[in-house]
């Protein structure tokens, strides 16, 4: 499923539309501004309104419900926690108070103002990202990277990583699938079931690092051989003063 969710994200980025024939550089830079405005500006209006415009955005070019909560969810989640801690520890002025079983939950007004903040903050920050992934493909993003002068080394390193994310997610699913019908899952409810799975899961992670290693090895004696030489092959813009 988590495969799944990042390939159409990719495979809305091929499509071609108004913004994904926008200059990489241009969105990459709004993006960046944007970002940077709702980090370090004062209040919620700011994030209230590029959350607006993004989810705007989505919705013009289509994306589908299922893909904008399944990336936006876990970072949703943790925003929540962040807004229920600031909203009950928080001291200010109380709003609100229950008891429950000799437990007072006080809720204070200043907590619930910068709990809310955060919430937005983190939500207009991930559909700005968002935004950023369903409009530019994954290359074109690591070359205007190169253009901003970010080193050649780490562009590289991003790209490839993605590129051989899902390889590793598919030999990672593999293992794990060979290993439930060997037993090696059994049933989470039994004291034992948790230590063999606990046992299955390291083994897991050792056979995923040992194939990522031989993967990279196999990778880079191919890329060798194809004539790299430590240049990233494609679009080039034009190198700035």
């Amino acid at each position: 499923m988590v495969k799944e969710s990042y390939l159409m994200v990719d495979a809305f980025a091929q499509r071609d539309n108004t913004f994904t024939r926008m200059d990489a550089r241009v969105k990459v830079l709004v993006s960046v501004l944007a970002l940077a405005a709702v980090v370090g500006l004062p209040g919620f209006k700011l994030p209230l309104f590029i959350f607006a415009l993004t989810a705007a955005l989505m919705l013009v070019i289509r994306v589908p419900f299922k893909i904008i909560v399944g990336r936006m969810l876990p970072p949703v989640i943790l925003g929540i926690v962040v807004f229920i801690f600031m909203a009950l520890f928080h001291q200010g002025s109380q709003v609100f108070s229950l008891e429950i079983q000799g437990w007072e939950i006080k809720i204070y007004g200043e907590g619930l103002i910068l709990g809310t903040t955060v919430l937005l903050r983190i939500i207009s920050s991930v559909s700005i990202l968002l935004c950023l992934s369903l409009t530019t493909p994954v290359h074109e993003l690591g070359y205007a990277l190169i253009w901003f002068r970010i080193p050649r080394v780490i562009v590289e390193i991003l790209l490839l990583t993605y590129r051989y994310l899902f390889v590793l997610w598919d030999e990672g699913m593999r293992i794990r699938q060979a290993q439930a019908m060997r037993l090696g899952y059994p049933d989470w409810r039994n004291p034992a079931g948790w230590k063999k799975a606990v046992n299955s899961t390291s083994t897991l992670m050792a056979m995923v690092f040992i194939r990522a290693y031989d993967r990279a090895e196999n990778t880079f004696s191919a890329m060798q051989i194809r004539g790299y030489n430590g240049d990233i092959a494609g679009q080039r813009y034009k190198k700035t003063a």
